[in-house]
């Protein structure tokens, strides 16, 4: 299928895609991030802020074979950088306060969860999907003003199958935090701890003992309604912390990206929440996708985290809550690798792919790639269950 010739049709706005060419290619990424729903959520949360863009890719009998979201949108490219990088560059924007501020071409959406928004049928020839998408991209990117062009966030499985096209067309690739997932073959978080080795077991133990000692208590959420009431600005500025504190943070959500995905799958949606009295001071948002249960974006007052283990029991409370609707398999995210291999999660590697646009961004990736997009540490592996 070497030969086989694609083209590619583009549409703004995911309500402008053509709902039965969608559908076929759909059903081979059965994710509810490829959901049109979705797809609106981010575009209406976002807008304003990035331009939002669908590319169907055809074959000669105009089937459809492939599908990717694509956004254009302002990042911080310094954010991915080492810590070197990083401090020069803190330095230096006291004068330009806008540098590392690059327009960027996503395959992929501005919200960072480790899932890609590229879909190709089993029977389409890969390497006349890439490039036909490719070089629809490079159009757009030159509309776009784009400094760089960026395809996120690919599990192993899916870079073996994007190295060979996507090298050859002169990107690179680049590792993101990787996700990390873990077996639900628990009933719920007692049985998780029964399963654990005693030295686990009893740090787990430690930290509930500073919980109950705080007084706070736990509300699990499923009610659309219940979980709009309670999502506040001020109980969003959490989530917020949160992200001010990460080193890598490509986006801050707003609220309404939150009020909006409640709107748009309300049976899908959790929150879990921990109250001081009447007051929030720790959430985590979580989300069934079929059999899947991912962990989403979580907010902690960190005035109150350190004498509660507030972050750790409110990942043991999402957890629990988890295993109670029966998944099979539980993402429980991005970042937080140490905490996360001590609950006894597997890694699984995430990539992503860098190809510059413009001269000085060439100049730079071709001296400074890895200081820019430098390695990640290996995740420490913890013998966490008997």
């Amino acid at each position: 299928m070497g030969g086989a010739r694609y083209h590619v049709r583009v549409v703004e706005g995911a309500a402008e895609l053509p709902i039965a060419d969608w559908s076929r290619v759909r059903e081979v990424a059965a994710t509810v991030f490829m959901d049109p729903r979705f797809l609106a959520t981010v575009e209406r949360a976002f807008r304003g802020h990035g331009r939002f863009l669908h590319a169907l890719v055809y074959d000669e009998s105009e089937r459809p074979q492939a599908w990717a979201s694509i956004c254009s949108f302002p990042v911080d490219v310094v954010t991915l950088a080492g810590r070197g990088i990083q401090a020069v560059v803190g330095g230096v924007r006291a004068i330009l306060p806008r540098l590392g501020l690059a327009r960027t071409l996503f395959v992929g959406l501005p919200v960072s969860l480790g899932q890609s928004h590229l879909a190709i049928s089993p029977d389409a020839d890969p390497e006349a999907v890439l490039a036909a998408l490719d070089t629809a991209l490079e159009e757009i990117a030159a509309r776009e003003g784009a400094w760089l062009v960026v395809w996120k966030e690919f599990d192993p499985a899916g870079a073996v199958r994007l190295d060979p096209s996507l090298f050859a067309r002169g990107y690179r690739r680049a590792a993101s935090p990787v996700m990390h997932e873990l077996e639900a073959r628990f009933a719920d978080f007692p049985g998780y701890c029964a399963a654990l080795t005693s030295h686990y077991r009893n740090d787990v133990r430690r930290s509930e003992r500073k919980f109950r000692a705080s007084g706070f208590r736990v509300v699990h959420m499923h009610d659309a309604e219940q979980i709009r009431r309670v999502y506040t600005p001020d109980v969003h500025r959490l989530y917020e912390a949160v992200v001010a504190r990460s080193t890598v943070k490509l986006e801050v959500l707003p609220v309404e990206f939150f009020r909006e995905l409640v709107r748009q799958f309300p049976d899908l949606v959790s929150l879990t929440a921990i109250y001081d009295r009447d007051r929030i001071v720790a959430f985590n948002w979580g989300m069934m996708d079929g059999r899947v249960h991912h962990y989403l974006f979580c907010g902690v007052d960190y005035a109150v985290a350190r004498d509660a283990d507030l972050y750790f029991n409110l990942m043991y409370q999402q957890l629990d809550d988890a295993l109670r609707r029966g998944p099979e398999r539980i993402e429980v995210g991005q970042t937080a690798d140490a905490f996360k291999a001590r609950l006894g999660c597997r890694p699984t590697p995430r990539y992503f792919y860098v190809k510059p646009c413009r001269l000085a961004a060439r100049v730079a990736l071709r001296h400074g790639f890895r200081l820019f997009f430098p390695d990640r540490a290996p995740v420490p592996a913890y013998a966490v269950f008997r």
